[in-house]
Formats: structure tokens, sequence, C-alpha cells
């Protein structure tokens, strides 16, 4: 299966959300490669960078929406507190339920600062 296989068979507002996510990733950081795993789009460059996680997809831990994820989240300054843990080691996240509810500038901001974490660790 390929990640374009999967957004096809999302419900729309998960289509939407996604769609709208993997754009904002893929321009920000066009270096970083596209990659299915656990069932979802992982972007990696020197490791595994984010992810995208819709509801439909067993084991996220959402009954709704999509999740953005950053894999070395940990290391990231957070200082909004937007991303959450929830009770994860490394990994953290943010959840939306509608695309309106996304701010651009915020997620291109955190793509950066995890390209930099992922450069450095």
């Amino acid at each position: 299966m390929f990640v374009k296989d999967l957004i096809a068979n999302l419900p729309e507002n998960e289509k939407k959300i996604i769609l709208g996510l993997r754009n904002c990733i893929l321009e920000t950081a066009p270096m970083l490669r596209e990659k299915l795993s656990y069932g979802v789009p992982y972007y990696y460059r020197k490791s595994r960078v984010c992810f995208i996680w819709p509801a439909s997809v067993p084991n996220g831990g959402l009954t709704e929406g999509v999740a953005l994820g950053f894999c070395k989240g940990y290391l990231m300054s957070n200082e909004e507190g937007l991303l959450q843990s929830n009770g994860r080691k490394e990994v953290i996240a943010v959840h939306y339920v509608s695309i309106s509810q996304i701010n651009w500038p915020q997620v291109r901001q955190w793509i950066q600062e995890a390209l930099i974490v992922d450069e450095t660790s």
C-alpha cells in the first residue's frame, strides 16, 4: 500500500486534514522521504522525523481526527505546551479534529525544529 492509497480510503474529514498536513510537511521539508510505517505516513531524513496518524488507522489512540507526531519530540522546545506526550517517552503529538484548527505557521515551525533535532541527535 502507498500513502495515496491510504488517503483515498479515509473519511472525508480525516482526508482533508491529512492532505493539508502532508502538503505542509513536503513543502516545508522537501528533503524528507515519505514511507508508510505502522500503516501511516512517516517522514524520514537521518531517522524518523514525524508522522501523520488518522483515527481510522488502529493503535493511534484516537477516536476522531488526525494526530501530527514528532518522533524525537521530547527534545523539542514545546514552549506553548501544545504538543502532548500522552505517557510516551519520546514522541509528542498534536491532535486535530478539523482542518480549521491548524495553525500552519506553527506546524511549519515544529517541522523545522524537528529537522534540527534529527540532524543533531
